[in-house]
């Protein structure tokens, strides 16, 4: 695709569940990378080190977080992480966005429309208009234009990569029974228990966790989500919020991690100084 003073995106990508899994810095991060994509910078055929160092000096990052960054989109299926390039970039963007030609088309045809209608009639160019017209000004679909009304239903999360099951019709709810599975999640259990597996996870993602810590970030993880009222407490994807959850503990400032303090607290300290940290935050 030829480079591109703009491209198109979507409102309804602020509900977007892939997104709403990153950290609002990362957010960003995918904005940026579709603005490279956009104006041609991913498209140069570049070594994959010259390609990164040319992405990381428009985003103000070093190589080393920069791939840090590509590991976290590509985990939620936003782009490909060997070549930055964003999941699905064509089902977004329309060829026709950067036809220089199609104003001028526009007007041949509207011309031609018009030598040929009879005498004192204005019937061809009303015709054209009236079936071709895409917009409120005086632009006018040609044969070629390829922008039909199926943009209207666009999904944006199977745009950037989102699973299969999101293409199929929705399955009938079944009647909410206490906190279990709704038509857009399901609830953290009232029993529920740290997985071995999530807590071996975190242990050897971020080595300055203790065993002693991930129970605590556990315990805080549980109070926070059983707190939730509502559709905010419930999660499509309960260990990609862990996970999240994790990153978040583990990236805070020391000064601003109550969880790290000694095990000689009190376990209500701990709780109610994580539920001051994460309130309102989306995972």
């Amino acid at each position: 695709m030829s480079k591109l003073p703009w491209f198109r995106t979507y409102t309804r990508m602020v509900d977007d569940d892939k997104l709403k899994l990153l950290a609002f810095e990362d957010r960003w991060h995918f904005v940026a990378l579709l603005c490279l994509k956009g104006e041609g910078l991913l498209d140069k055929g570049d070594a994959p080190a010259l390609l990164m160092r040319k992405v990381a000096v428009k985003l103000g990052l070093d190589v080393r977080s920069l791939e840090e960054v590509a590991r976290r989109l590509a985990e939620v299926g936003l782009i490909e992480q060997a070549s930055l390039q964003p999941s699905k970039w064509a089902t977004l963007q329309m060829r026709s966005d950067t036809d220089t030609t199609a104003a001028e088309r526009k007007r041949r045809q509207r011309q031609r429309k018009k030598d040929a209608a009879p005498e004192g009639e204005e019937g061809g160019h009303k015709e054209v208009t009236s079936e071709s017209r895409v917009t409120g000004t005086d632009v006018t679909r040609t044969d070629t234009d390829i922008d039909t009304d199926k943009e209207e239903t666009v999904n944006y999360s199977k745009a950037v990569g989102a699973a299969d099951r999101d293409t199929s019709p929705p399955a009938q709810p079944e009647e909410a029974k206490g906190r279990g599975r709704t038509a857009t999640g399901t609830r953290l259990p009232e029993d529920w228990k740290l997985p071995k597996s999530w807590g071996d996870w975190a242990i050897a993602e971020h080595a300055g966790l203790t065993e002693e810590e991930v129970r605590r970030q556990a315990a805080m993880f549980a109070d926070h989500w059983h707190g939730k009222a509502g559709k905010d407490g419930r999660k499509a994807d309960w260990g990609a919020t862990w996970r999240n959850w994790i990153r978040r503990a583990t990236e805070m400032p020391a000064a601003r991690r109550p969880s790290m303090a000694p095990a000689s607290a009190a376990a209500g300290k701990y709780a109610g100084a994580g539920k001051a940290i994460f309130e309102g935050i989306e995972l």
